[in-house]
């Protein structure tokens, strides 16, 4: 698979700018040294994937850059499992809350995700 400039870099772009964006907000909160930890951590997670890449067929998955069509799929299905479990723990979130008399609504930014996904398998039947 051919590789574009700015398609190499976009993982170790996006891991950095996460980690920078992961400092801000726990530094704001009052708590630099667990940014400063959260900075470090997506530091050494973006060297560990650009660094092995190469050598890794895992990585290159990681990386954006898998070797062929059939690591190319595992990122569609590893995508949706990761996404339904996501909707399931905010479902048993909100029926938690909801049993524990609160409202619920920490877990409505989430189930606008189980919206979207439902959203997207009733577009993509319907189109074809």
């Amino acid at each position: 698979m051919e590789t574009t400039m700015g398609a190499r870099w976009a993982v170790p772009a996006v891991g950095l700018v996460s980690g920078l964006l992961l400092f801000a907000a726990a530094a704001i909160g009052g708590q630099p040294l667990l940014g400063l930890g959260m900075l470090g951590i997506m530091v050494l997670y973006t060297i560990a994937v650009v660094g092995l890449s190469g050598r890794s067929e895992t990585a290159g998955i990681l990386a954006g850059r898998p070797a062929d069509e059939r690591l190319a799929s595992f990122n569609v299905v590893t995508t949706a499992v990761a996404g339904t479990v996501a909707i399931v723990v905010a479902i048993a979130g909100f029926l938690i809350s909801i049993a524990h008399g609160e409202s619920g609504m920490d877990f409505a930014l989430v189930a606008a995700a189980g919206i979207a996904y439902l959203v997207a398998i009733g577009w993509l039947r319907w189109r074809g």
